[in-house]
């Protein structure tokens, strides 16, 4: 019966240790630069909204052509990093997504999260919201 016990509480703390080292992970934390690859233009700007208690992501992205402002928006209903810690966890974050004609293959050159400004969290409903700058990442 002790042995049961020494190890459960052994189990138990090898667990907690393990969740408290990748629970930052599970939670949005903050990605690291790419150790390969380019990161270059061009450079969009947009806003991203995360709503955590919905699980929802939104994105709209802007671009100007010729004097004339050109938008995307994208929406992630099934959205799982969990909330941003601060304004650096969204920074490096890849988006995997094809953005006006810039970038017809993601895989080829993916839009990459490069600054945050106006970092801004409403209480509650937990929702943060923030304006990105996006460039583009290359292998």
């Amino acid at each position: 019966m002790h042995t049961k016990k020494v190890l459960f509480i052994s189990g138990l703390i090898v667990t907690l240790a393990l969740l408290g080292f990748g629970g930052q992970a599970w939670a949005g934390g903050p990605e690291n630069p790419p150790t390969s690859g380019t990161i270059a233009g061009p450079e969009l700007w947009g806003e991203m909204i995360i709503d955590c208690g919905a699980g929802i992501l939104s994105l709209r992205v802007k671009r100007i052509v010729d004097c004339d402002v050109q938008t995307q928006a994208f929406m992630d209903t099934s959205y799982d990093l969990g909330c941003p810690g601060d304004e650096t966890t969204p920074v490096y974050r890849k988006l995997g997504v094809t953005l006006f004609d810039i970038n017809p293959d993601p895989n080829v050159m993916n839009p990459i999260i490069t600054k945050v400004k106006n970092y801004k969290q409403e209480a509650t409903p937990t929702i943060y919201s923030f304006d990105v700058q996006i460039k583009f990442w290359t292998p």
